[in-house]
């Protein structure tokens, strides 16, 4: 949801449990996804502004909010004449570029997103780029990011099936 951040007076985007959600499984997600983010400060993902706490003591995460849409929106609202465009081309090329620079900056930093998809990314009014939803994210070294489990450590299938490498949907945590 949105909110206004009062100091700046600035309109941000706030994640937060679902009441639905049991928060003894969200709430480690949700702090995982927090510093998993807040780490990858990058042009091409979604900045953290804070993370703290509702009065039920349940997590908040205070992010950069953006106009704009969901890259999966873009291409499924794109009819057969406009696929067939070179500058149609053009700009999904662009955006898959700025999606491989962010996920080869979280790779860097020993990250793995485990679930980069079109819906996922969100394309700003102005055309920025920006990779979110990092809640399912591994680390690759001892010692990464706070919480975060270690890839070789993965023994259950997470992310979306159409969009998974083999070693992901077989959960063989050591070869992703």
């Amino acid at each position: 949801w949105q909110a206004v951040q009062p100091a700046l007076d600035r309109v941000v985007a706030v994640k937060s449990l679902r009441q639905e959600v049991d928060p003894r499984s969200g709430t480690p997600q949700l702090l995982r996804e927090a510093r998993v983010t807040g780490v990858l400060e990058h042009p091409n993902v979604v900045p953290v502004y804070a993370l703290g706490r509702d009065d039920a003591d349940r997590p908040l995460l205070v992010m950069k909010r953006i106009e704009g849409r969901t890259w999966q929106s873009i291409l499924t609202e794109a009819n057969p004449a406009t696929r067939r465009r070179d500058d149609y081309l053009r700009e999904q090329l662009s955006i898959l570029k700025q999606v491989a620079l962010a996920a080869h900056f979280a790779h860097c930093k020993g990250v793995i997103h485990r679930d980069l998809k079109p819906e996922n990314v969100m394309v700003g009014s102005f055309g920025e780029v920006y990779v979110g939803d990092w809640g399912i994210a591994v680390s690759v070294r001892e010692g990464g990011v706070r919480d975060v489990p270690l890839v070789k450590d993965i023994a259950a299938i997470e992310g979306t099936p159409a969009y998974m490498a083999p070693e992901m949907a077989a959960a063989a945590g050591d070869a992703i």
